[in-house]
């Protein structure tokens, strides 16, 4: 192993690290604060992610939820696959988490700050 490897396995494992806190600390905020706007139902849960706490704090939770996944399938794409195919897979990861992120990014923000 080089050391540029290591050094990527290592910064990859913190970051892993980092991310997994991220969403067992923002999990219970998520849903006590669904829990909370689901008795009024759908209007409820956007009213809830129209204010500038609940918006922030959704996509700082969804934020580390996707990066973690995107994390774990970086895993699996390097333990199977090899060579041109692997790039491939980790570019591609790398697109859909952060098309998947920007939607729903995009979504909150105008909800939240542009009515």
């Amino acid at each position: 192993m080089s050391a540029g490897t290591a050094n990527h396995s290592a910064s990859h494992a913190k970051i892993h690290t980092l991310t997994g806190w991220g969403v067992i600390i923002g999990l219970p905020f998520a849903i006590l604060s669904v829990a909370g706007a689901a008795p009024a139902g759908a209007d409820g849960v956007a009213a809830w992610l129209s204010t500038p706490i609940g918006a922030l704090g959704f996509l700082a939770f969804f934020t580390a939820a996707i990066w973690y996944c995107k994390l774990e399938m970086d895993e699996v794409i390097m333990d199977y696959f090899g060579g041109k195919l692997r790039a491939f897979g980790l570019l591609k990861n790398k697109l859909v988490a952060f098309i998947l992120w920007a939607a729903v990014a995009f979504a909150l923000i105008k909800l939240a700050f542009l009515g």
